[in-house]
């Protein structure tokens, strides 16, 4: 069993720590809290995630790695171990976040339109949601990047600007990168 581990004391801290030895708890957590939040914040750079998002991400990654540190069995670092439930968490974050975005937009359009809806013909609201229904998968086939460029221009409205001096890039660039995302988004809408 023991040859089977690679790292061997990590393992062996997290077996005092299992056993209640904080010290062993607090060697561990030091070790992955050098890296966590530098990874954390390295893999969200470039999405719409906000700071408090980020130390959500931070924080669930810690008490799930807790809760699930039995499962911890040595072939790897446990700072490694740690990461790869950070690495989901952030996964699952900017998946919701995408989501919740395009679904505003769903509102959105629904609200802007004649608010005698449900006085309109069925055939009318069929073709209505099935445009909606076109516009999230063209959307979901685009890259993160593109996406998070579209719901900041187009949804939310933040000038090329703004977007630069969040993201350190030139106005230029911020220009050029939605248009390249609008290209990809009409390109997928009209092979729906």
């Amino acid at each position: 069993m023991l040859k089977d581990i690679t790292y061997l004391d990590d393992y062996k801290l997290v077996d005092e720590y299992i056993s209640g030895n904080t010290d062993s708890g607090k060697i561990l957590y030091a070790k992955v809290y050098e890296k966590l939040p530098g990874y954390v914040y390295n893999y969200t750079a470039k999405s719409i995630l906000t700071e408090e998002d980020r130390d959500e991400i931070i924080e669930e990654t810690l008490v799930e790695s807790v809760e699930k540190i039995c499962k911890y069995n040595g072939k790897c670092q446990f700072t490694t171990f740690v990461l790869g439930f950070a690495k989901n968490k952030c996964r699952e974050k900017i998946r919701k976040k995408n989501n919740i975005t395009v679904i505003e937009l769903d509102e959105e359009k629904i609200a802007d339109e004649d608010y005698n809806y449900y006085n309109q013909d069925p055939a009318i609201i069929i073709i209505k949601k099935e445009e909606i229904e076109k516009i999230n998968m063209a959307m979901n086939k685009l890259q993160t990047e593109d996406k998070q460029i579209i719901q900041l221009r187009a949804i939310k409205g933040i000038t090329a600007k703004k977007i630069g001096e969040l993201t350190g890039e030139n106005i230029e660039a911020i220009y050029s990168r939605y248009r390249r995302a609008v290209k990809k988004f009409k390109k997928n809408y009209e092979e729906m």
